[in-house]
């Protein structure tokens, strides 16, 4: 059952948002979310890309090659424009 913080989390990703993500060492990596929240086996994931793989695709119209991320483990910090 997801937490209180993973469903307002899960509200509130779209695609584009600029999202830090927590990696095991505890770093933050910035990068772009691809979509909203999904299910993942485990856990609830939001696929995401680096910066310049989704202005790639968005410049040639192909699908960015992105990676599930925990969703427990990003942030989101700035909106796409709607």
């Amino acid at each position: 059952m997801a937490t209180p913080k993973i469903r307002a989390m899960s509200m509130s990703i779209r695609p584009g948002d600029i999202v830090i993500t927590t990696t095991a060492t505890g770093q933050g990596v910035r990068l772009r979310a691809l979509g909203t929240p999904a299910a993942g086996r485990d856990f609830p994931v939001v696929w995401v890309a680096t910066e310049d793989e989704f202005w790639r695709a968005e410049a040639t119209k192909a699908e960015p090659e992105g990676i599930p991320w925990p969703l427990a483990a990003i942030t989101a910090v700035e909106r796409a424009p709607a």
